[in-house]
């Protein structure tokens, strides 16, 4: 039984006593701290391991780029190790931990002290793994640290809030009951042995843990507490801007308490599927098609080395010309195809192959299986090809030497999950392949690629390949999703397609990949703070920045083609039919650059389309000039026009299969911003589209249009201005300007009360209540800076509220909704047990209750808020891309203000709370703002103005 300890609140001296044991405990800290070799040439950090008294593994990352301070703690053990009568203990001992400790027993306090640092906090709950982080502000970290330790030293796990988190367990697992991959996941389930954990029910509800009284559910807590949460069995890791002498000594300090105890080892775990060559049919809520073949193979974990299973995804997963993906797209079989591996348990996985089909590739679905087969059996017939072996570690190296920066946040929760299973000495090998697989490695996981280890899952809401099922085809009713499965064995054979197949010896394996990049010196040049035209003439710019302040061979490349003037809902269907069908068309031949460090992106925007390219300097500007090329050469097929339609009418018919929150979110932009068209409207649109009018709107726009360009990163000056030459040469003649078209919103009225309300298929209660100022869109910098502090302010306070004391729901949130310079705040609550009507009354209650006086909001409560707002403006790019789509927009809006980080960070420093107070009593008490309700099931209309997407 874990009981109270006395709460003592350290004095002034006792906080000096401590910073000094810290101090001068660092000569013993460095003796037993070992330094982690192998860092990427790029990577700035120092890392440091230790072990402590009690046999906690430390990983210590001193980050000189961080500028919030983070921890994570993972602990081996998940849902696995749930006791089969209760199945979501582990996910419910993870609510539990954050609901109070015997030091620091209020229920919200960590949550709070949190937020007030500027911070975030979370967790997961994995199938082997628990995972708690958080990140906050340097100066509160060491106190951070102090309530986060408590969690494994003395929660209270008191059972007045068993209940309560059982409810939000609940919630959260009825929020994702229409969530297709929960649904398909759980399904497939009843392929697996029944003695393999993988095969059992893992979020939790009522049912699996409310079947006990919360005292006894308080002893399974507490006894699984005690059995997993051992220091031997978890692994923490510190990131901060401090050395790694200072973070050690936290560990030691604050981590030392936890409780050497003894975990009882793993027990070995059967193999994840008792009988193969079986398939699952699934019926889907929403319109797709997805097949997934699921080959059991042994687990990779211990292969970080040379991960052989890279070389079957390099191969199997292939885009190009000749691979097998290349091949069923030009069919028009399939849209998507993916490989790798999965449900990785230590000792057993899966290597699964997805197809997203087309309406055509269902009806040849032998046809793609028997493709698929003889892809496999070329792989396993060839000599283990040199060239994969060589491209696949090149491209995990480059990929590790040049990776970009993580947040502290990020980096520790991945860092502490892989030490469980990794040695701390070796973390840094285990992000790359540092050698070659072997023959016999290989070899053994393709032999694992046979019909005797593989299940097969259908997913279709309609069409169903019944002759790839032995028998009558019987539904059965998964319980948990309430959705419809049938299970059977695969009436095909592999060896049979193989040995009936005509296809060639090479089908599907790869040629040689010729954009890798081959020149990674840095160019020398004088960092410039802004970026700056190197060319200009009626209807064309070219900007040029360059920029290796963060040491790596990148680059980027923008361009931008402004054509649109006034379109309609037409207009903007047709251009983003023309993006996708470029993208669609251009995918085998910008799937070997993408795999050699080359992306690019081409989509479309208010005033037409924006192509960019990313990665390696090397070969890029080369690779832009080509896309260009291809975009003014470019006209859509129609086959492939009815394959995109189909696609987007799938799209918006699956749109209210989408999570209610996300709807809501979703429909706020959609009804706040002019331009946009209903989902009725587009449907009716796009069935009238004929492959003549796409065409012709292409060679409308492809031959008129305002080009501006921007190049930075690791380029001379004399590459942009070839490259500038060579575009100039290319579109002279299509050059003409345009007027730029900034989002335009709805006018709002103050003291007004809008409504959309919404369909969706889930049967929860959703509430996104929004403030909206009425300024015109043409609020300031200080405006738009008080609705960050609010949200600052208010979140903690009503996440705890609806959340955590009234058990609204799982979905819980104040958010920021701001939309250029119109300053908004929402409110947002998705339930599964509450009404819309009891959640709006509560909000409105919430709202109304807040006040703004000088007296109601502490200068510490506004400081606390100002500085956590402040930091986050103050806080850098962090790599290359971050900093140039910063200065994107500047540039192609025709102000050019690259001054707006500044100006925010002046308002912010310039902000003083009285007149803060006074803008939220204008807004809010006065009721100056505007109040948009965006929810469903909503009968109340009379006070509200129904707003429409128009």
């Amino acid at each position: 039984m874990i009981k109270f300890r006395p709460i003592l609140r350290p004095s002034f001296v006792a906080q000096i006593l401590l910073i000094c044991s810290i101090f001068t405990s660092f000569s013993t800290i460095a003796a037993s701290m070992h330094f982690i070799q192998g860092k990427g040439q790029s990577d700035q950090h120092e890392y440091a391991h230790l072990t402590l008294d009690n046999g906690l593994t430390v990983i210590l990352v001193s980050d000189p780029m961080a500028e919030r301070s983070a921890a994570s703690l993972a602990i081996k053990a998940g849902s696995y190790q749930d006791p089969a009568q209760h199945l979501g203990l582990a996910h419910l001992l993870e609510h539990m931990l954050f609901l109070g400790t015997e030091k620091y027993p209020e229920a919200g306090a960590y949550q709070e002290f949190i937020r007030q640092s500027g911070g975030s906090h979370n967790a997961y709950t994995g199938a082997e793994i628990t995972n708690y982080y958080f990140d906050t502000l340097p100066a509160s970290y060491p106190e951070a640290l102090d309530r986060f330790a408590q969690f494994f030293i003395a929660p209270t796990l008191d059972p007045k809030y068993i209940e309560r988190e059982i409810n939000a367990v609940d919630s959260e697992y009825r929020a994702k009951l229409d969530d297709e991959s929960r649904r398909s996941n759980e399904a497939i389930k009843t392929l697996y042995s029944e003695h393999h954990p993988a095969a059992r029910f893992t979020v939790g509800n009522k049912e699996t843990l409310g079947n006990i009284p919360a005292g006894k559910l308080q002893d399974l807590l507490q006894g699984f507490y005690h059995h997993y949460y051992t220091p031997e069995n978890m692994a923490l890791t510190l990131v901060a801007n401090q050395p790694l002498e200072t973070l050690a000594a936290y560990a030691r300090n604050y981590f030392d308490a936890i409780e050497k105890r003894t975990t009882t080892n793993k027990p070995s775990l059967p193999s994840i599927v008792e009988q193969a060559g079986k398939l699952q049919l699934f019926k889907t809520k929403t319109e797709k098609c997805v097949v997934k073949f699921s080959f059991e193979i042994p687990s990779q974990t211990l292969n970080y080395a040379t991960q052989p299973a890279r070389y079957l995804s390099y191969v199997l997963g292939d885009e190009s010309e000749n691979s097998l993906f290349a091949n069923l797209k030009q069919h028009h079989w399939v849209q998507s195809l993916h490989a790798g591996t999965n449900l990785d348990d230590g000792q057993h996985a899966f290597f699964t192959i997805t197809m997203s089909l087309t309406e055509d590739g269902v009806e040849h679905r032998s046809e793609i299986v028997e493709r698929l087969f003889k892809t496999i059996d070329n792989l396993q017939r060839s000599p283990i090809s040199l060239q994969y072996l060589a491209e696949t570690k090149t491209l995990s190296a480059l990929n590790f030497e040049y990776h970009d920066y993580l947040q502290p946040v990020k980096l520790s929760q991945i860092l502490s999950s892989r030490a469980l299973d990794i040695p701390a000495e070796k973390l840094m090998e285990s992000f790359h392949i540092s050698e070659h697989a072997s023959e016999k490695d290989i070899r053994n996981l393709m032999d694992h690629l046979q019909q005797d280890n593989l299940i097969v899952q259908w997913q279709s809401n309609k069409d169903f390949p019944n002759d790839w099922i032995k028998g009558e085809t019987t539904w059965t009713t998964e319980p948990l999703y309430d959705s419809q499965y049938a299970n059977g064995d695969l009436a095909f054979q592999q060896t049979d397609l193989i040995a009936q197949s005509t296809l060639p010896s090479d089908f599907g394996l790869p040629n040689a990949n010729p954009f890798m990049p081959e020149k990674l010196d840095l160019v020398a040049q004088n960092l410039t703070a802004a970026p700056s035209i190197i060319d200009a003439k009626k209807g064309y710019d070219f900007w040029y920045k360059p920029n290796t302040q963060f040491n790596k061979p990148t680059g980027m490349i923008f361009g931008y083609f402004g054509f649109l003037k006034n379109p309609d809902s037409r207009d903007r269907l047709l251009l983003q039919l023309w993006a996708r069908l470029f993208n669609d068309a251009a995918s085998e031949r910008t799937y070997q650059p993408y795999m050699a460090g080359l992306g690019y992106e081409l989509y479309s925007h208010s005033n037409g389309l924006t192509l960019r390219t990313s990665g390696y300097n090397d070969k890029q500007s080369d690779y832009f000039y080509s896309l260009v090329e291809q975009i003014m050469a470019f006209r859509a097929s129609g086959k492939r026009l009815e394959i995109a339609k189909q696609d987007v009418l799938k799209g918006l018919n699956n749109l209210e299969s989408q999570p209610p929150y996300a709807l809501a979110r979703h429909y706020f932009s959609q009804t706040a911003i002019k331009g946009n068209a209903p989902v009725n409207v587009l449907q009716e649109l796009i069935g009238k589209i004929t492959v003549e009018d796409v065409n012709h709107f292409i060679d409308q726009h492809v031959q008129r249009f305002q080009y501006v360009g921007y190049m930075t990163g690791n380029f001379r000056r004399s590459d942009a201005e070839q490259l500038s030459t060579k575009l100039n040469s290319k579109i002279d003649t299509c050059l003409h300007t345009h007027a730029y078209r900034p989002v335009e919103l709805k006018n709002f009225g103050p003291q007004q009360n809008y409504l959309y309300n919404f369909d969706t298929s889930s049967a929860d209660s959703t509430v996104l209540y929004s403030l909206i100022a009425t300024d015109n869109n043409n609020a300031t910098y200080t405006q738009r800076a008080y609705v960050r502090i609010l949200a600052q302010l208010l979140g903690a306070k009503f996440y705890n509220e609806f959340r955590t004391e009234k058990q609204y729901g799982y979905i819980v949130a104040v958010t920021n909704q701001t939309i250029e310079r119109t300053p908004a705040i929402g409110f947002l609550v998705q339930s599964p047990n509450t009404s819309t009507q009891v959640l709006v009354n509560e909000i409105e209650r919430f709202i109304q209750s807040t006040k703004w006086g000088e007296k109601d909001v502490s200068d510490k409560e506004f400081e606390q808020a100002r500085q956590a707002v402040l930091a986050a403006y103050m806080k850098q790019p962090t790599n290359l891309k971050e900093e140039a789509l910063e200065e994107w927009p500047h540039i192609v809006e025709p102000n050019h203000n690259f001054n707006d980080r500044k100006e925010w960070i002046t308002a912010l420093e310039e902000l003083n709370k009285l007149d803060f107070l006074a803008f939220m009593r204008e807004k809010i008490e006065q009721n100056q703002a505007a109040r948009l309700l965006i929810t469903n099931n909503w009968q109340n209309t009379e006070a509200w103005t129904a707003l429409h997407i128009e």
